[in-house]
């Protein structure tokens, strides 16, 4: 009866360390202290004449990359995104988490990339600042070596006896094909009504 009470103590201390050490390992999420006002964002999306246009520009290291599915996202710079901006730039050993509520995060326009040659385009802005980010998936190549095995070699003096050996390795060069995601943002200020501003990401 007592060893069953141990092993009970022991696997309840076990999960509760876990459960501790994981819980210390995940960021903490924090939102902004302002309130978010939709007013202002619902005007800077759809009552103006502006037109933001740009184009998802090619990597040189991989010439052959395509937009097939790149989807670009745009937010209005209100006060509230500002201070969640700051929180997110301060997210550098990824202890906190910067958060947005469903009602912000809801207030964003989103357009996909021709696939042909990366263009988008946004319509009916407002002058202010916007945010645009997208997720870019690049085809990458590493040249590796690896060792596939041994070779022997034997030195003998004059009279025929083995003196002397060593080993050398054996390497075969192989190419390693992988693909990553990489976030790709910036900030774009619309200055007056019917401006078309041009922006690379």
């Amino acid at each position: 009866m007592m060893k069953s009470i141990k092993w009970l103590l022991l696997i309840s201390y076990v999960l509760f360390y876990e459960t501790f050490v994981n819980a210390q390992d995940r960021p903490i999420p924090v939102f902004p202290a302002s309130s978010f006002n939709k007013d202002q964002a619902d005007d800077m999306l759809n009552n103006g004449t502006a037109i933001l246009q740009g184009v998802v520009v090619k990597k040189k290291k991989n010439p052959d990359n395509t937009y097939l599915g790149i989807i670009i996202t745009l937010f209005p710079c209100t006060s509230y995104f500002d201070e969640w901006y700051e929180l997110n730039k301060k997210n550098k050993k990824g202890k906190t988490l910067a958060m947005m509520s469903p009602e912000a995060y809801s207030y964003r326009i989103v357009t996909k990339a021709s696939d042909k040659d990366g263009t988008f385009v946004f319509r009916n802005l407002r002058p202010g600042k916007y945010y645009l980010q997208t997720m870019v998936r690049q085809g990458k190549m590493h040249e590796m070596w690896n060792q596939v095995g041994t070779s022997m070699s034997v030195g003998y003096n004059i009279y025929g006896q083995a003196v002397t050996s060593y080993s050398r390795p054996i390497y075969e060069d192989f190419k390693l094909f992988y693909e990553t995601d990489d976030l790709v943002k910036t900030l774009v200020e619309v200055t007056s009504e019917g401006q078309i501003v041009n922006v690379k990401l």
